[in-house]
C-alpha cells in the first residue's frame, strides 16, 4: 500500500503544477475541480480510506483526517486563485502561496503516513 501513497502524492503534485500554470499563464481551460473529483481525492475517498481503516492505528487515523482537511482547503484555495487571476493578481498570488504551503504540509503528512504503513507492514 505504500506505493499507493507515493502515487497519490504524485497525482497531487501534478494537479498542483496544473494550478500553478493556470495562475501564471492564465490558462482559461483549467481543470480545477473539487477535492473529491481529482485523482488524489478519488483515491482518498476509496482505497486510501480503506487502507487507513484497515490499519486500526490511531495515529494513522489522525493523519488521515488532517490530510483530508488540508486537501479540501487546498482545493478551495486553488480554485479561488485561478478565478482571481484575471481580476486581482495580487490576491491570486497570495492564494497560490497559501496553497503551496498547505500542499507542503499535506505531502509531509502523507510521507508520515507512508512511514507508518511501512513500519506496520501493511500490504
Amino acid at each position: 500500500m505504500a506505493i499507493e501513497i507515493l502515487q497519490a502524492i504524485t497525482q497531487h503534485v501534478n494537479y498542483l503544477g496544473m494550478v500553478r500554470r493556470s495562475v501564471a499563464e492564465g490558462v482559461q481551460n483549467s481543470r480545477c475541480c473539487d477535492h473529491h473529483s481529482c485523482l488524489f481525492g478519488k483515491w482518498y475517498d476509496t482505497s486510501g480510506t480503506e487502507m487507513v481503516s484497515g490499519m486500526a492505528n490511531p495515529e494513522a487515523s489522525r493523519l488521515w483526517t488532517e490530510i483530508g482537511q488540508l486537501h479540501e482547503t487546498f482545493h478551495t484555495e486553488s480554485f479561488t486563485a485561478v478565478q482571481r487571476r484575471d481580476t486581482d493578481m495580487d490576491e491570486a498570488l497570495k492564494l497560490e502561496t497559501a496553497m503551496m504551503q498547505r500542499s507542503t504540509v499535506m505531502v509531509n503528512r502523507l510521507l508520515d503516513l507512508d512511514a507508518l504503513v511501512t513500519k506496520h507492514g501493511v500490504a
